[in-house]
């Protein structure tokens, strides 16, 4: 394929990924889902699963292999931005007061799948070693069980929080601590991805040592170095340089005074820059470039003016969540759900059943000993159960590591989709409930002394903003 035409199929591929995004978009907001279910199932779409049963190879067609790598690398730019977004969004300051309660709630969330799933994991080995690594080149169970129960145990915070702004939870305990949990579910949950993926590489103990100490000393430079760093640029609430470039303190006076209608466009190509360089530095250790914008993400500083904030971040996001959809195009073109067969519908049912019962009784049942009413306690293990592109990263991870073979991967990947279209059904019938039931049976922010606030969640994937004319904001 020459030039000119490869250049003109990657740009009609992008273009078709969105249309069928946009074209699932009335039935997802119809069944009340997030974006990353319609993109889940658009990719799905694409792929081997519906498109490749029509004759003709249209999946083929249509995604040339010449056009894949290319389109590969786009996705890759999305992704990189959309989990630095993610991580800028994890806020810490949500476990001041109630860190025992969150932190209870979060290692229950997080063991009780765990164990099920290395248990069912150990079970899989014995029953259908083919598919869980009983090959001479595959990991050892040592590996497997335990990236089982990551990736079914794992939450996803950006999905959670939409989930969490639609239902208006973002003001009570169960949105506060939901939101907590999936923060440090998360952080624990890739912390955990990349020691396994590390040790899947066959490294010897030494080179594995060697390699783990360069990512501590990264996480080091990240923590000590870089957000100081952050923080003395225009972008820390604390501190600001007035008249770089135009730029004008963050949360200063000079915050209002932005050149190019309105977007501190330094600032965002700063920032942007630091997301990439970032991602080649942990590629250059061997990890995926998305860990690397995941902990650029971290160390941005939270004390920013959230007006400048919002005209720093929307445009990365805004930028991410437009590639994002090509991400899961790719993976549908190598996912055939056809090809389940009896035992991989098995497979499913019981990866749904760990995950969510795991985890929605884990959280529930460790809430309710906390004293949190049994419907906001069957709230927060909902909402548990939120996954989102995190996980289909890190199995994606695992597959190319070779932890996981092609039929788990649709396995899991179906179980995610199917886990993350429960959530808000679900939530929305305990809320509903909750509310009919009268003042006793809700659950007041006034109660916990949370200041009462509206969020909006929009379509970007769970970016969110204060609504200062929504009525009852405010009361």
């Amino acid at each position: 394929m020459k030039g000119s035409s490869l250049e003109a199929a990657v740009l009609a591929d992008i273009a078709l990924v969105l249309l069928i995004g946009v074209a699932l978009t009335p039935v997802r907001a119809r069944l009340r889902q997030p974006a990353v279910v319609a993109e889940i199932a658009a990719g799905l779409l694409l792929g081997l699963s519906v498109l490749g049963l029509l004759p003709g190879d249209l999946p083929g067609l249509l995604f040339p292999e010449e056009a894949r790598s290319h389109l590969s690398v786009i996705a890759q730019v999305g992704i990189a931005l959309f989990m630095f977004a993610a991580g800028w969004e994890l806020d810490f300051q949500a476990l001041r007061g109630r860190g025992r309660s969150v932190l209870a709630v979060t290692t229950a969330s997080l063991v009780v799948p765990f164990a099920l799933a290395v248990g069912l994991a150990l079970a899989l080995l014995a029953v259908r070693p083919a598919h869980t690594g009983s090959a001479p080149s595959s990991p050892s169970p040592l590996l497997f069980a335990p990236f089982l129960g990551i990736v079914l145990s794992v939450s996803a915070l950006s999905v959670l929080i939409r989930i969490i702004g639609e239902n208006r939870l973002a003001a009570t305990p169960v949105g506060t601590m939901a939101t907590a949990c999936g923060a440090i579910t998360e952080v624990v949950a890739w912390c955990a991805v990349v020691t396994l993926i590390t040790a899947a590489q066959g490294l010897g103990t030494g080179d594995l040592v060697l390699t783990l100490a360069r990512i501590a000393a990264y996480a080091l430079v990240m923590t000590l170095a870089v957000r100081p760093a952050l923080r003395v640029l225009p972008l820390g609430g604390l501190s600001g340089l007035s008249g770089l470039s135009g730029l004008g303190p963050l949360g200063g006076p000079g915050s209002r005074h932005r050149p190019h209608g309105g977007r501190p466009w330094l600032l965002i190509l700063a920032v942007g820059s630091g997301v990439f360089l970032s991602a080649w530095c942990t590629t250059r250790l061997g990890v995926h470039a998305v860990i690397g914008a995941f902990a650029f993400g971290l160390a941005m500083p939270r004390d920013v003016d959230p007006g400048l904030r919002h005209a720093v971040e929307d445009p990365l996001r805004t930028t991410g969540a437009l590639l994002v959809p090509v991400f899961f195009a790719l993976t549908g073109l190598t996912v055939d759900v056809t090809e389940l067969g009896l035992h991989g519908l098995l497979a499913l049912v019981a990866f749904l059943a760990v995950a969510w019962g795991g985890k929605f009784a884990g959280a529930a049942l460790t809430a309710r000993l906390l004293h949190l009413p049994w419907r906001d306690a069957a709230t927060l293990g909902a909402l548990a159960n939120t996954k989102g592109l995190s996980e289909i990263i890190m199995l994606t991870l695992g597959r190319d590591a070779g932890l996981i073979d092609g039929h788990l991967f649709t396995a899991l990947l179906l179980t995610a989709l199917t886990a993350t279209a429960l959530v808000n059904p679900v939530v929305r019938h305990l809320t509903d409930t909750t509310a009919r039931s009268g003042p006793e049976g809700a659950v007041p922010a006034q109660r916990y002394g949370t200041p009462r606030a509206v969020l909006e969640a929009s379509d970007d994937h769970g970016a969110w903003r204060p609504l200062d004319d929504e009525p009852g904001a405010g009361r």
